[in-house]
Protein backbone atom coordinates (compact mmCIF):
# COMPACT_ATOMS: atom_id res chain seq x y z
CA UNK A 1 0.00 0.00 0.00
CA UNK A 2 2.90 2.36 0.67
CA UNK A 3 4.03 2.09 -2.96
CA UNK A 4 0.82 3.44 -4.51
CA UNK A 5 1.50 7.13 -3.76
CA UNK A 6 5.11 7.04 -5.05
CA UNK A 7 3.99 5.21 -8.19
CA UNK A 8 1.27 7.81 -8.76
CA UNK A 9 3.77 10.66 -8.31
CA UNK A 10 6.22 8.97 -10.66
CA UNK A 11 3.49 8.35 -13.23
CA UNK A 12 2.41 12.01 -13.13
CA UNK A 13 5.99 13.23 -13.58
CA UNK A 14 6.69 10.84 -16.45
CA UNK A 15 3.32 11.66 -18.06
CA UNK A 16 3.97 15.40 -18.03
CA UNK A 17 7.39 14.96 -19.64
CA UNK A 18 6.29 12.41 -22.22
CA UNK A 19 3.11 14.26 -23.17
CA UNK A 20 4.96 17.54 -23.59
CA UNK A 21 7.65 16.07 -25.85
CA UNK A 22 5.67 13.49 -27.81
CA UNK A 23 2.87 15.97 -28.52
CA UNK A 24 5.25 17.43 -31.11
CA UNK A 25 4.97 14.17 -33.07
CA UNK A 26 1.15 14.06 -32.83
CA UNK A 27 1.30 10.86 -30.81
CA UNK A 28 -2.07 9.83 -29.38
CA UNK A 29 -2.25 10.98 -25.74
CA UNK A 30 -3.71 7.69 -24.58
CA UNK A 31 -0.79 5.83 -26.13
CA UNK A 32 1.68 8.20 -24.48
CA UNK A 33 -0.03 7.68 -21.11
CA UNK A 34 0.22 3.92 -21.65
CA UNK A 35 3.92 4.37 -22.40
CA UNK A 36 4.36 6.48 -19.27
CA UNK A 37 2.62 3.90 -17.09
CA UNK A 38 4.66 0.97 -18.36
CA UNK A 39 8.01 2.70 -18.26
CA UNK A 40 7.35 4.30 -14.87
CA UNK A 41 6.56 0.93 -13.29
CA UNK A 42 9.70 -0.69 -14.71
CA UNK A 43 11.82 2.28 -13.64
CA UNK A 44 10.27 2.20 -10.17
CA UNK A 45 11.10 -1.46 -9.71
CA UNK A 46 14.67 -1.26 -11.02
CA UNK A 47 15.77 2.24 -10.06
CA UNK A 48 13.84 3.06 -6.92
CA UNK A 49 13.42 -0.28 -5.19
CA UNK A 50 16.68 -1.95 -6.23
CA UNK A 51 19.38 0.66 -6.98
CA UNK A 52 18.33 3.50 -4.64
CA UNK A 53 18.41 1.60 -1.31
CA UNK A 54 21.71 -0.10 -2.12
CA UNK A 55 23.76 2.65 -3.75
CA UNK A 56 22.11 5.96 -2.82
CA UNK A 57 20.60 8.91 -4.63
CA UNK A 58 23.53 9.85 -6.86
CA UNK A 59 24.00 6.37 -8.32
CA UNK A 60 20.26 5.92 -8.79
CA UNK A 61 19.90 9.29 -10.53
CA UNK A 62 22.82 8.49 -12.84
CA UNK A 63 21.37 5.06 -13.61
CA UNK A 64 17.90 6.47 -14.26
CA UNK A 65 18.93 8.51 -17.31
CA UNK A 66 20.08 5.61 -19.53
CA UNK A 67 17.33 3.39 -18.15
CA UNK A 68 14.68 5.99 -19.00
CA UNK A 69 16.22 6.52 -22.44
CA UNK A 70 16.14 2.82 -23.27
CA UNK A 71 12.62 2.31 -21.96
CA UNK A 72 11.19 5.35 -23.72
CA UNK A 73 13.04 4.71 -26.97
CA UNK A 74 12.01 1.05 -27.15
CA UNK A 75 8.36 1.77 -26.38
CA UNK A 76 8.20 4.75 -28.75
CA UNK A 77 9.89 2.69 -31.46
CA UNK A 78 7.37 -0.11 -31.01
CA UNK A 79 4.21 1.93 -30.43
CA UNK A 80 4.53 5.25 -32.24
CA UNK A 81 6.93 5.16 -35.20
CA UNK A 82 10.50 4.03 -35.81
CA UNK A 83 12.28 7.24 -36.84
CA UNK A 84 15.50 8.93 -35.84
CA UNK A 85 13.50 11.76 -34.32
CA UNK A 86 12.18 9.35 -31.70
CA UNK A 87 15.76 8.80 -30.54
CA UNK A 88 16.20 12.53 -29.99
CA UNK A 89 12.82 12.82 -28.29
CA UNK A 90 13.65 9.87 -26.04
CA UNK A 91 17.00 11.43 -25.16
CA UNK A 92 15.44 14.76 -24.14
CA UNK A 93 12.73 12.96 -22.20
CA UNK A 94 15.40 10.95 -20.38
CA UNK A 95 17.30 14.11 -19.42
CA UNK A 96 14.15 15.75 -18.05
CA UNK A 97 13.14 12.59 -16.22
CA UNK A 98 16.64 12.30 -14.74
CA UNK A 99 16.24 15.75 -13.22
CA UNK A 100 12.82 14.85 -11.83
CA UNK A 101 14.09 11.53 -10.49
CA UNK A 102 16.80 13.18 -8.37
CA UNK A 103 14.08 14.94 -6.37
CA UNK A 104 11.84 11.89 -6.41
CA UNK A 105 14.62 9.85 -4.79
CA UNK A 106 14.73 12.30 -1.88
CA UNK A 107 11.01 11.70 -1.39
CA UNK A 108 11.55 7.95 -1.57
CA UNK A 109 14.37 8.01 0.98
CA UNK A 110 12.43 10.17 3.43
CA UNK A 111 8.93 8.74 3.13
CA UNK A 112 8.92 5.27 1.61
CA UNK A 113 12.08 3.28 2.22
CA UNK A 114 12.51 1.48 5.52
CA UNK A 115 14.96 2.83 8.06
CA UNK A 116 17.24 -0.20 7.95
CA UNK A 117 17.37 -0.05 4.15
CA UNK A 118 18.20 3.66 4.24
CA UNK A 119 21.18 3.00 6.49
CA UNK A 120 22.62 0.51 4.00
CA UNK A 121 22.85 3.11 1.24
CA UNK A 122 26.31 4.51 0.65
CA UNK A 123 26.41 8.24 1.15
CA UNK A 124 29.44 10.35 0.43
CA UNK A 125 28.16 13.12 2.71
CA UNK A 126 27.92 11.11 5.94
CA UNK A 127 28.26 13.04 9.16
CA UNK A 128 31.70 12.95 10.63
CA UNK A 129 33.49 12.20 7.42
CA UNK A 130 33.96 15.87 6.64
CA UNK A 131 34.47 16.98 10.24
CA UNK A 132 37.36 19.24 11.14
CA UNK A 133 39.52 18.31 14.06
CA UNK A 134 40.38 21.07 16.51
CA UNK A 135 43.26 20.61 18.91
CA UNK A 136 45.71 22.68 20.84
CA UNK A 137 49.08 22.90 19.12
CA UNK A 138 52.04 22.16 21.32
CA UNK A 139 55.45 23.54 20.57
CA UNK A 140 57.91 20.98 21.88
CA UNK A 141 60.91 23.35 21.88
CA UNK A 142 59.02 26.03 23.78
CA UNK A 143 57.94 23.55 26.44
CA UNK A 144 61.55 22.36 26.91
CA UNK A 145 62.85 25.92 27.52
CA UNK A 146 60.51 26.76 30.34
Amino acid sequence: MKHIVPLAIKFIGWSVVLLSIFAIFNAPPLLVLFMAAGTAVVSYLIGDLFILPRFGNLAAAIADVPLAFLLIWLTSYALIEPTVNMVYASFYCALAIGAIEAFFHLFMENRVLDEERKEQAYRWYDEGRWATEFAKEYDQEKDDRT
